[in-house]
């Protein structure tokens, strides 16, 4: 079942979609990704990449009414971006950086165990 306000890009990530609700964003995170979100978040992935400046910060909402659906394990609340560009308005300077970005990122990740699933300019946006 798709959220209230489900963005309609989200589609393409069957781990979880993003929604408004009220004006507020969320992402929810679903069965199929279960396993790595609970090990990286338990193993502080979020917060080092939030701390360095890599990740956007959010919270785990503690109640909201989809996470009474079985397939759903949380809902995030997302800080909110004043400002979204995308991909296809970049020029190379800002793809570069969006590159860097992703690059910076693995590699966190991977010095704590992780990898990242995929590496689309859109994660950057």
């Amino acid at each position: 079942m798709k959220p209230e306000g489900h963005v309609p890009g989200s589609f393409r990530d069957p781990s979880g979609t993003v929604f408004s609700d009220q004006g507020t964003l969320y992402r929810t995170v679903t069965t199929f990704y279960e396993e790595e979100y609970i090990a990286a978040r338990d193993a502080g992935l979020f917060e080092k990449l939030i701390s360095e400046g890599l990740l956007v910060s959010h919270e785990e909402a503690q109640t909201h009414p989809l996470l009474e659906q079985p397939e759903i394990i949380a809902v995030l609340k997302p800080e909110r971006v004043p400002f979204v560009s995308y991909p296809y308005e970049w020029c190379f300077s800002q793809l570069k950086d969006a590159a860097l970005l992703t690059l910076k990122i693995q590699k966190a990740a991977m010095e704590m165990g992780f990898t990242l699933k995929d590496a689309s300019a859109y994660n950057v946006q």
